[in-house]
């Protein structure tokens, strides 16, 4: 049966990331899609960068990831959420520190949207929206506008990331998902996210939520000198 994995929203956290990619193994999808921001937020953006490449996801670029490109006050002005507080823009400013040479050419390399056909239904998948990749797309989001993007895309499936809240609504036009967020949830639940797509009959989605190291994690923000605030939100999910 076609299967797709969809991931987003990776943000340097590797032990979710490696719990995610050890479910995968089991489950074994024909693909695995990843949405983009595989940096910002925790301490391993390297590390995470350095397995969607060696495990061969496809992958688009996300705001964070475009930020953390451009680098400086644009890149903040740009590709950020606008009014962001001390906290943040901290670890954004962490975050463009560390990033490697590697790590900045394989999210240079990455597309911003990315078009496939599974089992005969096509499919199109952004960061935020269609409208943009810093456009949050919440899930009482308009039928009105979905079905608008859908149309306009001539595609049977949306995907979209970067809100970190996931959600599948069934169309009549078609399949619009949000796989949540793997490595920083905003849902009030601090498991990792993603989404699993079976194609046939017809296209349907199931979010799955798995336990991960997060204590690991947490330590690491906190030996990085990190805001507080970071760890708090980390264990609770926000």
């Amino acid at each position: 049966m076609p299967r797709l994995a969809v991931l987003s929203d990776l943000h340097a956290n590797l032990a979710a990331c490696q719990a995610v990619a050890a479910d995968l193994r089991r489950r074994q999808p024909g693909q695995v899609l990843v949405l983009g921001d595989l940096v910002g937020y925790l301490t391993r953006p390297n590390q995470v960068v350095e397995l969607v490449r060696r495990a061969g996801w496809a992958c688009l670029a996300g705001n964070y990831d475009q930020a953390v490109l451009t680098g400086g006050q644009a890149g903040v002005d740009t590709f950020l959420k606008p009014g962001i507080g001390p906290e943040p823009r901290a670890v954004f400013a962490w975050t463009e520190a560390v990033l490697d040479q590697a790590s900045r050419a394989f999210l240079a390399g990455l597309p911003p949207s990315i078009n496939l056909e599974i089992a005969g239904q096509a499919l199109l998948a952004v960061h935020g929206s269609p409208a943009g990749v810093r456009h949050y797309v919440h899930p009482d989001h308009p039928d009105a506008e979905l079905r608008a993007w859908l149309t306009q895309a001539g595609a049977g499936v949306l995907l979209m990331g970067h809100t970190h809240v996931p959600f599948i609504r069934q169309l009549p036009a078609g399949l619009v998902v949000n796989p949540g967020s793997v490595g920083k949830s905003k849902d009030g639940d601090p498991r990792a996210s993603y989404a699993i797509i079976d194609f046939l009959p017809q296209p349907q989605a199931q979010i799955i939520r798995l336990e991960y190291d997060l204590e690991q994690e947490a330590r690491l923000l906190g030996q990085a000198g990190l805001p507080a605030g970071t760890v708090d939100k980390l264990r609770q999910g926000t």
